[in-house]
């Protein structure tokens, strides 16, 4: 004969610890929910050693969300990144346009002009 065991949520686990942990007996706990004393107190023990902590649904969402501003955070740094290069290379290029503005009157211009007077 196989027993089938009932499997509980972990909300229904940390719901009934912490009511123990706030007073109520385990004993009145466990006969309002029909379950074994002895699992409430492993429960119980479990609860205090962090072990049903992290793992329900909202810490998993928590944790993708977390994940995703790590990455979007990146982004937004490599992007202000790129447009402080592309500004600068704005400037330099707009710079060495008025410089070489034609062949007769390139950046060295001004140096033939004093040595040859």
């Amino acid at each position: 004969m196989s027993i089938h065991r009932k499997k509980y949520s972990k909300d229904f686990k940390i719901e009934l610890v912490e009511s123990a942990l706030k007073g109520h007996s385990i004993l009145e706990l466990a006969k309002e929910n029909d379950i074994y004393p002895g699992l409430i107190t492993r429960w119980k023990r479990q609860y205090l050693d962090g072990k049903f902590h992290g793992t329900s649904a909202s810490d998993t969402e928590l944790r993708k969300m977390k994940l995703k501003i790590c990455e979007l955070e990146q982004m937004v740094g490599k992007l202000t990144m790129e447009n402080y290069l592309f500004k600068k290379e704005k400037k330099f290029a707009l710079a060495m346009r008025k410089e070489v503005s034609s062949i007769i009157t390139g950046p060295n211009s001004e140096e033939l002009r004093r040595d040859v007077s």
